[in-house]
């Protein structure tokens, strides 16, 4: 297809990728989303509790190959109690989301997965439902309990109406180390297989998208995908923030070295990574010498003292598993000093990997440096959840999550995450990918196109985007929009869907437009593209990469324009996860471990999901009815 003719013909392109003049990138801005769901007039029709109720319950779905529980009896029984409290208009007005998706769902079917745990035993105390125990667990994370209290709760009087949902009888309930031991029984790969299978729960009863819903998309447009991800603080407080990987392996045997526990008695001083030593740090021949004579050392390598700190020695007995003011409670929890921008307009991101991760490395390490920098310095982990988003409805759904250190490259969880929702999801098509510019690398560019998908994903920005000798040189500008070659941006012009390319006209901007402030307006002399009968001048095409094989900037949507930033913004759906995931107890983990907090994340991603049916039904039932 022409560029010219593609204009001509279809000025506002179908998918809301023209640019500047589309249609479909006008939104209202003013509206909430309960209010622009009321204004659907098929919300009301398909979530509410009468449209709803042919289908109840909503049988959680498991697979059917799974084996039966190897308890024949149990001392407490689950059991799915209806939904007739939500068609009383003053019981419903009572309840909470989370109350609400269980008098929706009947969780019966989780009891082949959850009893794994158990062995075939005749002897010993009857278990417990492990759904029961299931539920408990949900609740815990619902009011951000403490697994004490949580015992407290199902025994106690207010505890009656939990009892009664989950199967417990008055005297019968867990207890505190019972809830606990169950939590950590379960298989981590059913934490995450929870929130693909409350998606998956949709789905079969037509509740979630298979295609795009952003207005003017075609149905053959797979789904939008946003991630979303949040930084969270480890439990337990630092001792050194520069601690690595390196300081939490084992040391060279050195009990048998003469001198070893003499060496173990030497006081040393706590360090503090705060503020720099003002004295240089010592070598290792220095530090080898101030020893008692006949100690051999075989010590780590320790970045706190090479960035001029005080930091360890690592030359005794105590640091012999590892370093002793490593945090032993959270090794997996790194520190990283956050801008607030992901590297966006940041120098250095059109620079190779391995130097843009050294770069940032250093910069989120180096405590000095960031005193006077903007941003906040987080010792902890980062939560990331991959989320589709459903614009009929102007809400987000969790399809699977993560947590990583907090230092995580992008590029090296990417493509593991993008095949984990393609595992969970085979038969989904993914059109649409919004992300921030941690994304923005290449790999992951290639990736998010080799789907299929346009690739709404921000700018990571270089120093040469400010400079218009390079700019003009490598032939396109910083926001990845195509250059004559006197220096004139290209327009954008549609979009072929069969090749997959942006496409962009000079339309003889040059006689119209000043190419820079106080020059004077004219064409340019000599220039082919001038002639009247041919107004589109120039033609270019942007597809997966640049001409130069550059990627950083290689947008399907022109961006900046009207429609990226009417499509962009819908990432507020996505968003939304990090106030809910605090209004959970989690915006600081509450365990310790990498494994432990993925548990509690991945529950409450669940919990979320749980939430949004909830307030679907109850909004969708409160509407008068047509």
């Amino acid at each position: 297809m022409k560029p010219a003719d593609s204009a001509a013909a279809n000025p506002a392109p179908r998918g809301g990728l023209a640019g500047d003049g589309s249609a479909s990138a006008t939104v209202d801005p003013v509206l909430s989303a309960s209010e622009k769901r009321r204004l659907n007039p098929t919300f009301r029709t398909t979530w509410s509790v009468e449209a709803l109720g042919a289908r109840l319950p909503f049988q959680y779905p498991v697979s059917a190959d799974r084996p039966a529980s190897p308890k024949v009896r149990y001392c407490s029984k689950y059991r799915y109690l209806g939904f007739a409290p939500l068609l009383d208009p003053s019981q419903l007005a009572t309840l909470t989301d989370f109350q609400i998706a269980l008098c929706l769902i009947d969780f019966s079917p989780l009891e082949r997965v959850l009893a794994r745990v158990y062995r075939p035993s005749r002897k010993g105390e009857v278990a417990f439902d492990p759904v029961s125990l299931f539920l408990c667990v949900c609740l815990r994370r619902e009011n951000d309990l403490a697994w004490r209290k949580l015992a407290r709760l199902l025994a106690g009087d207010d505890g009656a109406n939990w009892r009664r949902l989950f199967g417990f009888q008055l005297g019968r309930t867990p207890s505190e180390s019972g809830l606990r031991r169950f939590y950590h029984l379960v298989g981590p790969e059913t934490f995450d297989q929870l929130c693909p299978d409350s998606v998956k729960l949709l789905t079969e009863h037509g509740l979630c998208p298979q295609h795009s819903t952003y207005p003017g998309d075609s149905a053959e447009r797979g789904v939008s995908l946003s991630q979303d991800g949040q930084l969270h603080p480890a439990r337990s407080r630092p001792t050194c923030l520069q601690a690595c990987a390196p300081c939490y392996q084992p040391q060279p045997d050195q009990a048998s070295k003469p001198g070893a526990d003499q060496a173990a008695l030497v006081p040393r001083e706590r360090p503090s990574q705060l503020a720099p030593s003002l004295d240089p740090a010592p070598s290792s021949q220095a530090a080898t010498s101030a020893l008692e004579p006949g100690v051999a050392v075989a010590r780590r390598a320790c970045r706190a003292r090479e960035k001029g700190g005080e930091g360890c020695a690592c030359d005794t007995s105590a640091c012999q598993a590892c370093c002793q003011y490593a945090s032993r409670l959270d090794p997996e929890a790194r520190l990283i000093h956050y801008q607030g921008h992901n590297h966006k307009h940041s120098p250095g991101g059109d620079r190779s990997g391995a130097e843009a991760q050294a770069s940032s490395g250093k910069a989120a390490s180096n405590r000095t440096s960031n005193r006077t920098s903007k941003g906040i310095d987080v010792f902890g982990y980062r939560s990331v959840a991959d989320r589709l988003i459903d614009d009929a409805l102007s809400v987000a759904w969790t399809e699977q999550s993560n947590l990583f250190a907090a230092n995580a490259d992008e590029r090296t969880i990417f493509s593991a995450r993008v095949d984990g929702l393609q595992a969970k999801f085979p038969n989904q098509r993914i059109g649409e990918w919004l992300d921030d510019a941690a994304v923005g690398y290449a790999d992951c560019l290639d990736r998010i196109y080799d789907l299929g998908a346009l690739r709404m994903v921000e700018l990571r920005a270089d120093p040469g985007d400010q400079d218009p000798t390079v700019c003009l040189r490598r032939g396109y500008d910083g926001q990845g929009y195509p250059l004559c070659p006197h220096g004139y941006r290209l327009r954008p012009n549609g979009y072929d869907y069969q090749r997959r390319e942006a496409k962009y006209v000079c339309a003889q901007l040059c006689r119209r437009q000043r190419l820079k402030e106080g020059t004077p307006v004219e064409p340019i002399v000599g220039c082919p593209y001038l002639d009247p009968s041919k107004p589109w001048g120039r033609a270019a095409s942007v597809g997966r990469r640049f001409p130069d094989g550059s990627a950083r900037l290689a947008r399907d949507v022109p961006y900046g324009s009207a429609t990226w930033k009417a499509r962009y913004a819908r990432r507020n759906n996505s968003e939304s996860r990090n106030g809910q995931l605090a209004s959970l107890g989690l915006k600081r983990m509450v365990s310790y471990g990498l494994d432990h907090n993925r548990r509690d994340v991945q529950v409450a991603d669940f919990i979320i999901n749980l939430h949004t049916i909830g307030r679907l039904v109850r909004e969708a039932t409160n509407l008068p009815a047509i």
